[in-house]
């Protein structure tokens, strides 16, 4: 997909709080606040659907549904509801210890606390409510203040990432253990990136980690140890692209070639990648057009955005022919 950076932009939106997510999902664009509050773009204006419960991890997409989680509970919207009449209510057996994830279809896990030990739910979508398939205990809490579990989808299977490295891979329906391997660095507190086929992820030191489960699961280092820590990751179809704040590195799966760009600018969240360019966002409003294909990691074309911008919040969303980009006030630029 080639693209170039817009000329034009729309006068800002508001949405009225400080954004804390936001997506494309069946056509439009999502966005949610630290209480619940869930807001869609439809046809140039932001519409409202009924405040929920405040949200402690990221809302996950299934099927026409959202699922917001609270504390210890999660709330599934009807995304075609616009009054937001079908709200179902699901409790958790305790406090989250790791954000939920959904394979975007029917299955949602959830990591809790559960007494002295960590407790896997995985809960099954049918009929418009969330039914709890099975439960697991994992392994007793282990006293680790200042690292993270992590739970994502690789394929079909859904992965345990203990805070030391280990993973664990097991079947969705039934919990079966698939397979267990060993990485030998712990992995940063960012959420995993998963692609259909494969995931990735940052280690502690600042390198880049390759999942993948077919003919057999194989795990690598994509990327070594890098001074400073990996702010943000994203993933394209050829291409990984990581931020330390102004230095952006990219990682081509087709060759493993492994470049760096330098920026005037802090670029500290996800940069959108597709198979010929990449979209990075600085804090000030600066957008930074990167090569990739065949092209040198390096910057094409820099525009800023047209009004004030405070501060980068979410990664840019591009829906095929615009762009979406919030600011930490609740402002929605749109390309024209």
């Amino acid at each position: 997909m080639n693209w170039e950076l817009p000329k034009k932009w729309r006068d800002p939106l508001s949405v009225g709080f400080r954004p804390n997510w936001s997506a494309l999902l069946d056509g439009r664009c999502f966005v949610t606040g630290p209480k619940g509050d869930l807001r869609y773009l439809q046809g140039g204006r932001l519409e409202a659907l009924p405040a929920g419960t405040a949200l402690s991890s990221t809302p996950c997409y299934m099927h026409g549904f959202l699922a917001m989680v609270g504390e210890e509970q999660i709330t599934l919207v009807d995304l075609l509801d616009s009054r937001g009449g079908q709200r179902r209510v699901q409790r958790l057996r305790g406090p989250l210890l790791a954000p939920v994830v959904c394979d975007r279809g029917q299955w949602l896990a959830a990591l809790v606390k559960d007494g002295d030990s960590r407790s896997l739910q995985m809960f099954r979508l049918h009929q418009g409510r969330l039914q709890l398939a099975w439960n697991q205990v994992l392994e007793s809490l282990p006293p680790s203040p200042d690292r993270f579990p992590r739970l994502f989808w690789c394929e079909e299977t859904l992965v345990y990432q203990r805070e030391d490295g280990h993973l664990l891979g097991l079947e969705a329906s039934t919990g079966t253990s698939q397979f267990e391997l060993e990485c030998n660095c712990p992995p940063s507190p960012l959420a995993p990136w998963g692609q259909p086929t494969s995931c990735f992820w940052a280690g502690s030191d600042g390198s880049l980690w390759w999942l993948r489960l077919r003919p057999k699961p194989q795990l690598r280092s994509i990327s070594s140890a890098q001074d400073g820590h990996v702010l943000a990751i994203a993933v394209g179809h050829y291409d990984v692209c990581a931020s330390f704040g102004r230095t952006l590195l990219r990682v081509n799966l087709e060759s493993s070639r492994v470049e760096e760009v330098e920026l005037p600018n802090y670029c500290t969240l996800s940069p959108w990648v597709g198979p010929q360019s990449a979209l990075a966002v600085s804090q000030e409003g600066q957008l930074y057009q990167l090569g990739l294909g065949t092209s040198t990691f390096q910057v094409q074309a820099s525009e800023r955005l047209p009004a004030q911008f405070s501060g980068a919040q979410l990664p840019a969303l591009f829906d095929g022919q615009r762009w979406m980009i919030w600011d930490s006030e609740g402002k929605l630029f749109i390309s024209a």
